[in-house]
């Protein structure tokens, strides 16, 4: 690559980015007046509507010279098509249904925004069905250059329920799906549409279980643009598609880091290889804390607004740099500091007072001292505390190790 090459290509700064987003925008027609908030990265319109850069901002820097355009003009279209009404008849929409798999914390995002826009006695029931336990389902639109999210569900002229609605999505999806299946690594396939409605295709079983593996079929789901299978008796195919989902995670936009199977109903999927497992939930960690710092962020904020002293704690992780030996999450818990608890591995107890501190496992905490942690309506789930282990019960606690 030459210098010009490597100039042109060069990342831009956040500032620099949302500008040439803007500018983008406004060529493809978007009419509504764009701010650029640079503390939270994103562009605000129309009152209370936000578009986050973040996920942009990461394709388009980890684009090559020919891809960036195409990266940039993604978003552009998905901010456009935001402000699409949607049919007002159900024959209008029934072919444009598509179900999206997305990770709760996109949930989260939503609902910490409206409390800092609308207040906390706003309404807010988004329409969606659990995909596990760390993902929704929700209703989508699909148009020609993007996909608008239903965050309430059906339109209510159509005249349906949300399961009606989605039953019909995933047929529809059903119905533009070929078999388009790619071993990317032996043993390991990567489903081949491209069309914004890869991860989702994990809604269909009966597609999962024609994909050229030799045995029971296990997939993975770490980003939107990402659907991972290979065999239950691949135990090197599982070693091969943990490892792929790390480098998916690294550009794309996070689903989901856990291995899933269809037996009698979706399930978790644990692989029989240790490492391989130990290297399955070092991801988790990794995604849990991406939806935990965000969080944070999003709260800290709305408690700013609100002028409310409430420390929320950082969910931290440790172990080895190489990430050969064991991960884990730890948080702190200090006495006087009314604080919103993430659910680590182990809790750091603290006492100012005498500077002495304990790192406590997280279930001999909840077992022991279960009646000072009020579990809130949040996701990740946080705990707020109502007060700090007396004198016998801190001393009841078994020291772990740092």
């Amino acid at each position: 690559m030459g210098f010009f090459d490597a100039l042109f290509v060069r990342k831009p700064t956040p500032q620099a980015f949302a500008a040439q987003f803007i500018e983008a925008a406004k060529r493809r027609g978007f009419d509504a007046a764009l701010s650029y908030n640079a503390d939270e990265f994103r562009l605000e319109y129309g009152g209370n509507a936000v578009f986050n850069l973040h996920h942009a901002y990461r394709a388009y820097c980890s684009s090559d010279k020919a891809s960036r355009d195409t990266a940039l003009q993604g978003f552009v279209a998905t901010l456009c098509s935001s402000g699409k009404a949607a049919p007002e008849r159900l024959s209008d929409a029934r072919a444009m249904l598509r179900p999206l798999i997305r990770g709760r914390g996109v949930l989260e995002d939503v609902r910490l925004h409206q409390l800092r826009t609308a207040g906390r006695e706003a309404a807010f029931a988004p329409a969606w069905r659990a995909f596990g336990d760390d993902c929704a389902t929700l209703l989508a639109l699909d148009y020609p250059e993007s996909t608008s999210t239903l965050m309430s569900g059906p339109v209510k002229s159509w005249g349906i329920t949300l399961d009606d609605a989605l039953t019909i999505a995933c047929d529809n999806l059903r119905d533009i799906t070929t078999d388009s299946f790619v071993e990317v690594a032996r043993g390991v396939y990567r489903g081949d549409w491209r069309d914004g409605y890869d991860a989702s295709r994990a809604l269909l079983p009966d597609l999962l279980h024609r994909a050229p593996v030799h045995g029971f079929p296990v997939f993975m789901i770490p980003t939107r643009d990402v659907l991972l299978v290979t065999s239950d008796k691949d135990d090197g195919g599982l070693a091969r598609m943990v490892e792929l989902s790390r480098e998916a995670a690294q550009t794309g936009r996070p689903v989901s880091p856990f291995m899933y199977c269809y037996d009698e109903g979706l399930r978790r999927f644990t692989p029989r290889q240790a490492q391989v497992a130990q290297r399955l939930a070092q991801l988790a960690l990794r995604y849990r804390k991406d939806d935990y710092d965000a969080q944070k962020t999003a709260l800290d904020r709305l408690h700013k607004q609100e002028g409310r002293d409430v420390f929320v704690a950082n969910y931290l992780l440790y172990g080895a740099k190489d990430e050969a030996g064991e991960m884990f999450s730890a948080a702190t818990w200090t006495a006087g500091v009314e604080s919103l608890l993430p659910q680590a591995d182990r809790i750091v107890l603290v006492r100012p007072e005498s500077g002495e501190t304990r790192i406590v496992p997280w279930q001999q905490i909840a077992s022991l001292v279960g009646g000072l942690l009020e579990e809130q309506p949040m996701y990740p789930v946080r705990y707020r505390t109502r007060g700090f282990p007396d004198v016998g019960q801190y001393a009841a606690v078994t020291i772990g190790e740092p």
